[in-house]
């Protein structure tokens, strides 16, 4: 396996990470302000907030290494035709 498909692999990976993370939280929280009440339960809506933050970045960064990988290969492939 070559260094490029371990890294789009482990990129891919973590993404879906951080998805599982907001869900899980979200059920565990939701059942706790169900379960005990929601006056300390509901300021940890904030860990799900912020794991889909963390998706969102993660995505974010990724399309952009893929653009910046995209724009180096053409430059590449440009420099070698001269």
């Amino acid at each position: 396996m070559s260094q490029k498909d371990f890294i789009s692999r482990y990129n891919q990976f973590s993404g879906y990470l951080w998805l599982l993370i907001a869900g899980l939280s979200f059920l565990v929280i939701s059942y706790k302000i169900f379960t005990e009440g929601s006056q300390t339960w509901v300021a940890y809506y904030v860990i799900p907030a912020m794991a889909l933050l963390m998706y969102g970045t993660k995505r974010w960064m990724m399309k952009r290494m893929y653009r910046h990988l995209e724009e180096m290969a053409k430059q590449k492939e440009e420099s070698e035709l001269l």
